[in-house]
């Protein structure tokens, strides 16, 4: 099997990237509606309660089944998908429907884990600039060391080192150096003149998120990004 355009993720970091999804895209009645079954098996169905479809959810086998709100379910299935046994083939039916892709169980680097396609083949970036207007993010301290080693203190004037509550150090970046809040889009994002395009100003030094962009088809379609839309004709 050809890996181009394929991620390996192992079980731990399969589990991880459904959290982070739920996270990023808060509550997914229709997606949770297809997992519910493959995290809870028959602990888990959808009723009507007061008009309305929600999921149920049976805790133990000698309870009923209540309702739960979906952020509640969301929680709650990540903390089974963390606790339960680990089945490969499950967790690739689970992230095939969460990532929108074919996933499948594999191997590697000598661990088994998941396989998804990304998609990426198909990517072509438009220069839109949707991504640098409206995406808030952090940046990794290998970015900030390759800022401070080559003197890029127009690039470091703008990160926010801010202290976690576990002691650990989070680079916020594109916070702005005069007031302290998050700037309307990327300090380094340049039109091209007379045209509608846009460009990075800081190409080859841009942080990893940017370069690592948009990951998956799912997160682009979320996120503004026209980068899988089918090419106009000029």
């Amino acid at each position: 099997m050809s890996h181009e355009f394929k991620t390996f993720l192992t079980m731990a970091q399969a589990i991880d990237a459904v959290a982070t999804d739920f996270g990023q895209y808060g509550p997914q009645p229709d997606l949770f509606r297809k997992i519910g079954p493959l995290i809870l098996g028959n602990d888990f169905k959808t009723g009507i309660l007061n008009g309305v479809k929600r999921a149920w959810v049976r805790l133990n086998r000698n309870q009923p089944f209540t309702p739960v709100d979906d952020t509640a379910l969301g929680f709650y299935f990540i903390h089974v998908l963390e606790t339960s046994e680990k089945d490969t083939a499950r967790i690739a039916k689970i992230c095939a429907l969460v990532f929108q892709t074919p996933a499948r169980p594999g191997v590697g680097e000598g661990e088994s884990g998941v396989w998804i396609d990304s998609h990426m083949n198909e990517f072509v970036c438009k220069r839109c600039g949707n991504c640098c207007r409206k995406l808030g993010n952090v940046c990794l301290r290998e970015d900030r060391q390759l800022w401070e080693r080559l003197g890029r203190r127009d690039i470091l004037s703008w990160v926010k080192e801010e202290q976690l509550d576990a002691g650990g150090v989070q680079y916020r970046i594109w916070i702005d150096p005069q007031t302290g809040k998050p700037a309307e889009s990327c300090p380094f994002l340049a039109q091209t003149p007379g045209k509608a395009a846009f460009y990075c100003a800081i190409q080859a030094v841009k942080p990893l998120v940017c370069w690592e962009y948009p990951f998956t088809k799912k997160h682009a379609q979320h996120t503004g990004c026209k980068g899988f839309e089918v090419n106009e004709r000029n």
